[in-house]
């Protein structure tokens, strides 16, 4: 996958092409590289233009592979526009920042972050003895 943007591409729109391909991940930006990646400081408005994050003057792209680990996709945006860009995965119904889970591929997260996100099985009482050890 090829996230092709230029300095007009929103926020949204880059998160969005991601989410397509990464559905149980998502990413966020952060507009200052000297504060901490909190949520205070995390980019709000996803509305924003890439071009008011960093000088970007023509149409470029960052390729992205599922085998890429989390800090290689982070470290694209870094290096190549000096944009601070944080990979969250859901667990359960709850978004967490990546950061034991860096050396991981995108898919594996990706993959790993689906199965925490699904309910766990209902277990049923079958018989009564079962039921009075419940209780």
């Amino acid at each position: 996958m090829k996230i092709i943007f230029n300095p007009n591409t929103t926020i949204q729109q880059v998160q969005e092409t991601f989410n397509n391909r990464f559905p149980f991940l998502k990413i966020e930006f952060f507009a200052d590289l000297n504060k901490p990646l909190n949520a205070e400081n995390m980019v709000k408005n996803h509305q924003m233009e890439i071009g008011n994050l960093t000088s970007l003057n023509s149409k470029e792209g960052i390729e992205i592979h599922g085998i890429n680990t989390i800090k290689q996709f982070e470290d694209l945006f870094l290096n190549q526009y000096e944009i601070v860009a944080q990979v969250f995965h859901k667990r359960s119904q709850t978004w967490i920042k990546t950061t034991t889970s860096d050396d991981e591929t995108l898919d594996s997260l990706n993959n790993k972050s689906e199965e925490d996100s699904k309910p766990l099985p209902k277990e049923e009482v079958t018989d009564s003895a079962d039921r009075m050890d419940l209780e």
